[in-house]
This record gives structure tokens, sequence and C-alpha cells, in this order.
């Protein structure tokens, strides 16, 4: 016992390298609002409060260093996890260390993992509910696996949609191929899996209303939708059509002056949104607004192109970097992190990152080259002449990562912002597949290479 948590804490340290190596935990501009969550108890409009009961929790009102190491070390433990079902034969702690730092050296996963963000709880979460599925863990581990599921889908409202279309998408898969009739998927344990996610649904808005807010989701998915609309020129559409004498929503002022695109829509302090009172004020209109669109078949093609073009474009973008821009004084993350942690300031200012200091060109070229390294080999081996030797369970691995790296990408992508960031932050799933995958069936794939060039020969 005392090895294995040695061997976790220097994979915990090897995830948060790029915290260390940045001199702080990394922040963007939504870290403060986190922070204030848990600093306050407050529910965010926004945002979920559960990251900020994380940052209390972890962090204690005392070190953000904690929230990071704490985060490290909840991804070092499933990484680990995921060696010994999917790569057994890797049965040396070092190997399996060695196998998670090249991970994060080609992927830049150390990236996400130190950001005072919740995003790594996206990956977190998918990485839990292919182990629930594929690992046939005891009650206990499944128990925990469950619960760590649940927190996942209600650190981000995004996940809430992510995770439930990638366990929908599994149950299909499983249903066509046979899956659940050959016992190659247990029944029992995808359904304990969608019990879970959609119990997630309810437990969100149930943590808000037991926090002191509305029994909802999210006060501003409205305004978040509206912004996405504008974007996609539907919005523009349908004021275009529907502002008149008789139907004047205020709006209608701002139709031929509708931001390009939604992060302007949401932010910019002379955007529509903001110059009519902000979400709160525009709720009720935009919920009409949004209805109407939903439900006037019209506009679905408009719809359903946009979506498709925006979650392939979501697809490609996996860079590192996106909004780990420096936050001096009079910001949002430099208040909250004095507020939380005021002995830190120092270190937080001195930070590589709040000297613009960090370069991201070296590691997005690794990013690419790795991920489409990745795509090949896992083509290679799932579609090649290599298949028939791969269990099952390898192959649902695959499933189960592009299922939620795709889900990912539609639920950001169409209902969101095309962002790296958003991403990114899945999308080494897709590596990792590969790294397991290969570290458990290369030494014999290579064997029976050599034996059929030394035959050919």
């Amino acid at each position: 016992m005392a090895a294995t948590a040695f061997w976790l804490l220097l994979a915990a340290l090897v995830l948060i390298s790029a915290a260390l190596y940045n001199g702080f935990p990394l922040v963007t501009s939504d870290s403060g609002t986190y922070l204030n969550s848990a600093t306050h108890l407050t529910v965010p409009d926004d945002r979920p409060i559960t990251y900020g009961l994380w940052v209390l929790l972890t962090g204690a009102h005392k070190t953000l260093w904690l929230v990071v190491f704490a985060q490290g070390l909840l991804l070092a433990g499933l990484l680990w996890r995921c060696t010994a079902v999917f790569a057994p034969r890797l049965r040396q702690p070092a190997s399996r260390l060695a196998l998670v730092a090249g991970m994060a050296w080609l992927t830049g996963v150390s990236w996400y993992c130190s950001q005072l963000m919740p995003d790594i709880f996206t990956a977190i979460g998918l990485l839990a509910l292919a182990l629930v599925l594929l690992g046939r863990p005891a009650r206990l581990e499944q128990g925990l696996l469950l619960l760590l599921l649940l927190v996942a889908g209600c650190m981000h409202s995004s996940n809430l949609l992510t995770f439930t279309l990638t366990v929908a998408g599994v149950g299909v898969v499983g249903w066509l191929q046979g899956l659940f009739r050959r016992q190659v998927l247990h029944r029992p344990a995808w359904l304990r899996a969608l019990a879970v996610v959609l119990a997630s649904w309810l437990a969100l808005p149930a943590l808000h209303a037991g926090m002191g807010g509305q029994f909802e989701i999210s006060r501003a998915s409205s305004a978040f939708l509206m912004a996405r609309l504008s974007e996609s020129g539907v919005l523009e559409q349908y004021l275009q059509q529907a502002c008149g004498p008789e139907n004047q929503y205020q709006l209608c002022a701002f139709r031929d002056q509708l931001p390009n695109d939604a992060i302007t829509f949401m932010w910019d302090a002379n955007s529509p949104l903001n110059k009519t009172g902000g979400w709160n004020a525009n709720r009720e209109e935009y919920t009409t607004i949004i209805r109407q669109i939903a439900t006037s078949p019209r506009y679905y093609p408009l719809l359903i192109s946009e979506t498709i073009q925006a979650t392939l474009r979501q697809l490609t973008h996996i860079g590192h970097g996106d909004g780990l821009t420096a936050f001096r004084e009079n910001t949002n993350p430099y208040w909250k992190v004095n507020e939380y942690a005021p002995y830190e300031l120092k270190e937080y200012m001195s930070s590589l990152q709040n000297r613009s200091q960090l370069d991201f060109t070296s590691l997005n070229e690794r990013t690419y080259g790795g991920h489409l390294l990745a795509l090949l080999v896992l083509g290679g081996l799932l579609f090649g002449a290599w298949r028939a030797h791969l269990e099952a369970t390898s192959v649902l691995l695959v499933v189960v990562f592009g299922l939620g790296i795709f889900s990912n990408a539609l639920v950001t992508g169409a209902l969101a912002n095309v962002l790296d960031r958003l991403q990114g932050r899945v999308a080494w799933l897709l590596p990792w597949a590969a790294f397991l995958l290969v570290a458990q069936h290369g030494p014999a794939l290579w064997q029976r290479l050599r034996s059929a060039l030394t035959g050919a020969a």
C-alpha cells in the first residue's frame, strides 16, 4: 500500500507539472467566479457551485496548491487503474509511471489538470465511466466510481449532457452489436451508470437549492443559448421576421448590430445583452425567443447545419494556451486569489503566466502530431488485420472515449463556443487509449510482424 501511494504521488506530480513549471496553479478568466463561490458559498448565476465546494474542501481556505494537487492525485488514481485493467501486461510501477509521463508530455494534459477550473473533471468522469462499464470493479470500487461520475457530472453544466449522450451511445452500440447478449458489456453496470448520469440532472439543481440558490442548473443558460444563436445567424434571421409593431422585443433595437461571436454577446459591455440589463433582466424574453425558434421547423435546416459544422470544428480545436493569459491587478482572478489565499498572492503575481512568459508553440506541435499518430495507430489496430487479436474490452474502451470526445464537441460546439479549452480538456483521452493498447498488445503484434517478415524472407 505504501509503495502504491509513493508511485501515485509521483504520477500526481507529473500531472501537475505545468503548475510547478508555471510557479502557481493556472487560472482563466472564469477562475475568479469559482474562487468566489468557494469563499462566500454563493451559487453563481452562470456556473455550478460544485467546483467552488471542491476548492473549499481540498484547499481548506489555506492554499490553492492543494486544489490542483488533489486533482492530480485523483486523475493519477484513475489512470493507474486504467493501466491495471486495460494494460495488465505493465505490472511494474515504473512502467506505469513512464506510460503516464509519456502521455502527459505528448498531450499536455497537465495544463488542464493544473488549472483552477473544473475542465479536468470532464475527462475524469469519462475515465470513471469506462472503468464502471468495462473494468468489472468490485462493489466498493464501483460505488466510488459511480459517486465520482455523479460529482464530475455536477462540476459543469455541459458535463450533464455530455455524459448522458455518451452513456446512451454506449447503450445503442451495445444493443446493435449484441454486446449485452454476449455479456461483453454488462447490462446492470450500464444501467447503474445511466441511473447515476440521469440523477445528476436532479442532484445539481438540488445542490443549488440547498446552498441558497434556485432549483435550477444555471440562471444564465438562456443567455448562453441566445449568444450561440446570435453567432450562428439564427437569431438575426428570427428577429428580421418577428420584430414588428405588435411584437417588440428589446433585442429588436439591436437586430442589425448583433455581435459576430458568442463571447462578445455574453461579455462585452456594449453588447445587446449588457446594454439591456444582463441575463437576469432578459431571461424571460430570451426564453420565449429560444422556445419559438426551437418549435419552428423553418429554422431546423440552419440549426442542423450549424450544429454539424460547429461539432466538426470543435473536434479539431485541441491546442493548449487558450485563456491562459496574464491576470494581474484589477482582474477578477487577482481579487479572488487575494481573498482566498492572500499569502500566495506574491507567488501568483510572479508566475510565468502573469509575466506573460508561457509559450505553447512546441507543445501544440506535439499535441497535433500526437493526436494524428494516435488516430493512425488506433485505425491500424481496430480496422487492420490485427483487429482479431484485440480483446473486446480494448475495442470498447476506444468506443467509450470516442463517444465521450464526440459528445463533448457536439455539446460545447453547438450550445456554447468553439474553443481549444473546451475540447482539449478531453481530446487527450484518444492518445491515452492508444498508449494503453500499444502497451498491452504491441509486443505480441511486433512478434507476429517479425515472424511474418522472417517467413517471407
